[in-house]
Parts: C-alpha cells; structure tokens; sequence
C-alpha cells in the first residue's frame, strides 16, 4: 500500500520556510542597518559643515589673524589662533591660507608654505562648506575668507574634521538600531513561525514531493475510473468533479469550487449532493440517462470534511430490468389466477362430493362466459399477445379484489416488436397495479386502461383510478425514487414510477400525472411522437 508521506530526511516545508524567512529578516535588518548608519552619516555631515564653517569664519574675523596673514607677519600669533580654534572645535586640521593658495600656518607645521586643498579659490572671497579629501581620506570641512580694513581678501581660513570609520558611526547609532533591529527580528521570529505552523497545518503536514505525488495519484484515478465522483465539503461546495461525472450531468472545471445550490443539476441530483450521511446506491433518471449514486462522508482526524459521491450510467440494465419488471408482473398476474382457479377447482369438487352436477355445470358455464368476456373485452383492442395476456391476468385480479378494470373503447395497439412490448408491459404492469392499490385504499371501485399509438410515434398508455388523487404540492414528487403515498416499509415503496419514467425517457417519451373526474390519472408515451394530450 503506498503512502503519501516522504521517507527522505529532508528539512520539511514548515522547517524550510521559517529559514527562508528568517533569511530574508536578517537581509531586511542588514539593509537596516546601513540605512542606518547612512542616515547617521548625512547627519553627522550636516552638522559637522555647519560647525566647521562657524569655526573657520571665527577664526577668519580675528583681530590678530586680520593683522597678521600678511607677507612678514607674526607666524608664531598665527599658529597660536590656529591652536586654540583647533582645541576648541576638535578639528583634525586648521589652516591659514594666504592669497598665493599657499599655507601660511597649520596645525601641522609640515604642511607650511605647501599648496592648500580649498573648496573654492582664495580669491573667491567667499565662504564654503563641504567634503574634500586630503591624504586620500574623506573629510568635511568650512572655508572662510579673511577681509582686511580695507574690504580686500588677505587670504581664507580652512577648518577640517575627519570622518568617522563605519564601525564609530554604527557604534555611534548601536543603542536606536539594536533597539529596532531586536525588536523587528522577534516580531520577524515569531511571524515566520507561525506561518509555518499553518502551513503545516493547512497543508496536512504533507510536503511538496507528497502534495505532487497525491495531486498526481488523484489525477490518475479520476481519469482512470469509469464512474463518475463529485467531491462536496461540509459547506455544500463543490470540490472535485472527474471527467465522468461532467459527461454524465454537463458540469465543467470551471463549476469546481461553487456550491452546489447554483449549479443546472438536476433537482434530484442536488438534493442528493446537498446531503451529508451515507446512503445506499439510488436510482435517479436525468434526461436520457439512468444514474445509480451512491454517498460516502469523508473524514481527516476524526472528523467529517465532506462527502464523496460516486455514480454509473445504468441506462443499458434498465432494458433487462424492464423485462424482468414484465416477467415478475406476468407471474403475479398468473398467481393471482392459479389461486382464483383453485377457489373454483375446489368449488366443483364439492359439488360434484354433494352429487350437484347440475350446478357444476352451471358453475362452468359461468366461468367459461366470464373467461370469454374478459378475453374479448381485451383483444378486442389489443392485438399484442403479451400486453393482452397481462393485461386479461390484470383485468381478473381486479376483480378479485372487487374492482372494475377495463379498457377504454378508444383503446387500439397493434403488434409491437418484443423490446417494445416489454415496455409496454412494464409501464402498464406498474401503472395499473398503483392504480388499483389506490383505488382499493380510498374505496373505489372502478380504474380503466387506454391503450393506444401516437401518431408517427410510439404506444401510448393512460391509466385512471378511483383513488384520492394526488395532492399538487406532490405532483413533481410523485416519479422520484423513494417517494410513495404508501404507508412507510410497503415492499417496493417508490420504485414502480421511477421505473416508468426511465422506462419512458430511455425511449424519448414521458409519464405525467393529471387529477381526473374521480381519482389521479397517469400518461404514458413510449416513442418519440408528436405532441401529445394526457387527457
């Protein structure tokens, strides 16, 4: 027996989907991160420019710097302005540039008389703030023009800082980004593991490879059976239809996931789907086809998702079924008159113990007349001899019970192929013995039989009674299967219409019911022949 589960040490689908996610987390936080740390970068720019052009501006606006950035001026009073601007603001370097574009006093004594990195040339006169980079490293600096007395450029004061490394400027942000990154990643964490624990569950703790192969293994036995299976969950929806089963009702993929109160199905046919408990196998006629369903609940974990109905297309048993439906009529039409003809059998062995010869032959006479009347009454309309003999075995067992049943004058059937006499028999076997049944029940005591051909078509029988009738409310009802006015656990309860309508139907004809004068009267045609009067 194959299983659907994997044997394989695989990670499962839940496991391989948290890691995935948790993946996909620590990438999110890491672009975080140096979203972060860039953030902090424009911020510690936007500051810093500000404060090194404040700088340098202050320095440029010494009196003594005014005074002395000037050829042959004081360096040593230079340098010291220079030292304290640096102190002050944490600079890594402060310079003072002359007009030549050249150093005239750094923090780094080296640098003097060398040619000065500016963002804007001396000249300019103007202030500026920005990164430059000296000594191959990236630094953020202010410039500031020095204006002497007399409104002239005397050269520009240069104030500089270093960046930070990556690792200060991520130090810098840690406390807010460890603070957002925790908390994102456990609200991540736990996310993650949920999903996975419904997909698991959703899933039936089933895993990819087992989900393919089920798909595949379901594919394969739908196609593959010749019955028809519908699937309904527990909400009325329909879940899977196979190729069968949308031949045999004109479903299509796309009614799959409808329920199945909107899809054109046979009445009888959703009623049977809608249902939710087991059942046995059901005849149901739709159109031309006569299906067999047969209802099983379905359950996961011990409890029920739904039903599975399966159906076959019966319609080449229902020839066989219609000849032993005749057969089995004949013979109770027989029985009936084997048990009459003991009554009379022993009705003359009395007499004739008693030496009453004269009323045995009276007794006789009377019988044979009966016989006689019976006997012409029928052939006299009817030519067949099967539908005849059933229908003289009837007309005596009628009579048994008290009841009239006879042939209507308008009655005339000719000789019928075998396969449509069976039928014939069939319909008027079934219609006659419900007619009598509800004749007998209400009191009545008089049904009649019509038998005749439709034009250009085939026979047509009509059967009235004396009965109750048949309410309105249950004429749609009243071919159904299972459905009777008869007392519940009567033998054969709601099959004998049914039969009838298929019987009908296979041929292209129809049965319907009309409530006549006295009683419920039922029309039958077997072929397809024109329109059509039940009355």
């Amino acid at each position: 027996m194959w299983s659907l589960r994997s044997r394989s040490r695989r990670w499962s689908l839940a496991a391989q989907f948290l890691v995935w996610q948790l993946l996909a987390l620590l990438l999110v936080l890491g672009v975080v991160a140096a979203i972060t740390v860039q953030q902090s970068t424009e911020d510690f720019r936007s500051s810093r420019q500000t404060r090194m052009l404040a700088v340098a501006e202050s320095l440029a606006a010494t009196p003594v710097v005014r005074s002395e950035l000037v050829e042959g001026g004081n360096r040593r009073a230079l340098e010291g302005q220079i030292g304290r601007a640096a102190s002050l603001s944490g600079a890594r370097r402060v310079q003072l540039v002359g007009l030549d574009g050249r150093v005239a006093a750094s923090t780094d004594a080296s640098e003097t008389g060398t040619l000065a990195t500016l963002g804007t040339p001396v000249g300019d006169g103007r202030s500026w703030s920005g990164d430059l980079r000296l000594d191959g490293e990236d630094t953020v600096g202010g410039q500031a023009p020095v204006i002497g007395d007399d409104q002239q450029v005397l050269g520009t004061a240069l104030v500089v800082e270093d960046y930070p490394s990556w690792s200060e400027r991520l130090l810098d942000a840690a406390p807010d980004l460890l603070l957002f990154l925790g908390a994102a990643a456990a609200l991540g964490v736990t996310g993650a593991f949920g999903l996975s624990r419904l997909i698991r569950r959703q899933t039936r703790g089933l895993e990819p490879a087992d989900i393919a192969r089920l798909a595949d293994h379901q594919e394969a036995l739908l196609t593959g059976i010749h019955e028809g299976v519908i699937g309904v969950n527990g909400v009325g929806v329909m879940t899977l239809v196979n190729t069968s089963a949308q031949e045999l009702l004109g479903l299509t993929e796309g009614d799959v996931g409808r329920p199945v109160t909107d899809l054109h199905l046979h009445h009888g046919v959703a009623a049977f789907l809608g249902e939710d408990g087991d059942s046995d196998p059901t005849l149901i006629v739709v159109e031309d086809r006569t299906l067999v369903l047969t209802r099983r609940r379905t359950f996961f974990d011990g409890r029920a998702v739904g039903t599975v109905t399966t159906m076959v297309d019966r319609s080449d048993l229902l020839a066989l079924q219609s000849q032993v439906s005749a057969q089995a009529s004949i013979t109770d039409a027989l029985r009936a008159q084997t048990h009459e003809f003991d009554n009379r059998l022993h009705t003359i062995s009395g007499l004739v113990q008693l030496a009453e010869y004269d009323e045995v032959v009276a007794l006789i006479a009377d019988v044979n007349r009966r016989r006689t009347e019976i006997s012409d009454s029928v052939t006299r309309h009817v030519e067949d001899p099967r539908v005849a003999a059933l229908l003289i075995a009837k007309v005596t067992a009628a009579s048994e019970v008290g009841i009239d049943l006879s042939v209507e004058p308008e009655s005339s059937l000719p000789r019928l192929d075998p396969a449509t006499a069976a039928d014939v028999i069939t319909v008027m076997g079934n219609l006659i013995d419900n007619a009598l049944d509800a004749t007998r029940a209400h009191g009545g005591r008089e049904s009649s039989v019509r038998l005749t051909m439709e034009p250009g078509g085939g026979p047509l029988v009509r059967v009235a009674d004396t009965g109750p009738g048949i309410a309105p409310e249950d004429i749609e009802r009243v071919f159904e299967r299972g459905w009777s006015t008869k007392p519940m656990g009567a033998a054969g309860r709601g099959i004998g219409l049914a039969l009838v309508q298929a019987v009908c139907s296979r041929g292209g004809g129809r049965v319907t019911v009309t409530q006549g004068d006295h009683g419920a009267v039922f029309t039958a045609s077997l072929g397809g022949g024109g329109p059509w009067e039940s009355g």
